[in-house]
């Protein structure tokens, strides 16, 4: 009976393990045109290993989320999206030439072994040539956005939690070849990771603070949020 109750629990700690190695994700171009409508997918799932659930599995309530869209002036919107067989699409039209920024910041609605589970998810839509917007930071919780390096051999990423540069936030940067490696943010909130091959690199930043609280009449010590981006090498 105890190695019956051993291996029910095992499996059920692999089993957590993979849903919240889950994410949200926000797929899209880097690049929009002027007046031209501009498209993004969000999925739920394993960006590196192009695994993404279909919509009836996502984990609790995460697909009630809602998707904001802050221009380079500044101001904010929420957008629309419709489903479809394992994500969801949004669309919206720059009218501003410089740096948009799509983001996701979602609790999911429940408690699990005293856990409260948060997915925040953006992307950077530039607008025109020049250099990214200082406005184009996300109000999610936590938030991480790539930057230029001059030498142009590596990536730096910059976190960010409640709008302020964040210290040892582990990222995990996945690149185009299925090469996958952890970095953590210094006391500036920046990593920096090499860009090894052309294509798209995966990040994604985990930070769990301990935070007691109530949801839906159950109590939780913690809070998990993870945070992903993309980032396009041209090498």
């Amino acid at each position: 009976m105890k190695m019956r109750t051993t291996l029910t629990t095992l499996l059920y700690f692999a089993l957590i393990s993979t849903t919240f190695g889950h994410a949200l994700w926000i797929v899209t171009e880097p690049n929009a045109a002027l007046g031209t409508s501009h498209t993004a997918k969000i999925y739920y799932g394993e960006y590196n290993q192009n695994e993404f659930e279909k919509l009836d599995k996502w984990y609790s309530d995460v697909n009630k989320f809602a998707l904001w869209l802050m221009a380079p002036d500044g101001t904010k919107k929420q957008l629309s999206y419709t489903a479809a067989d394992d994500h969801y699409v949004a669309s919206f039209t720059p009218d501003q030439k410089g740096t948009y920024v799509l983001s996701v910041g979602h609790s999911a609605g429940e408690v699990s072994r005293g856990y409260v589970y948060q997915f925040n998810a953006s992307a950077a839509v530039q607008v025109g040539k020049g250099e990214a917007s200082p406005l184009a930071v996300s109000s999610t919780d936590l938030y991480i956005r790539t930057e230029k390096n001059p030498n142009g051999k590596s990536g730096v990423v910059k976190a960010y939690y409640k709008g302020q540069p964040a210290a040892d936030i582990v990222v995990t940067v996945s690149g185009p070849s299925g090469w996958s490696k952890n970095f953590k943010t210094d006391k500036n909130g920046v990593a920096v990771f090499d860009v090894l091959w052309k294509g798209t690199y995966a990040l994604e930043g985990v930070y769990t603070s301990d935070e007691k609280g109530t949801m839906q009449e159950k109590e939780y010590e913690h809070i998990w949020r993870c945070a992903t981006t993309r980032f396009e090498s041209g090498k």
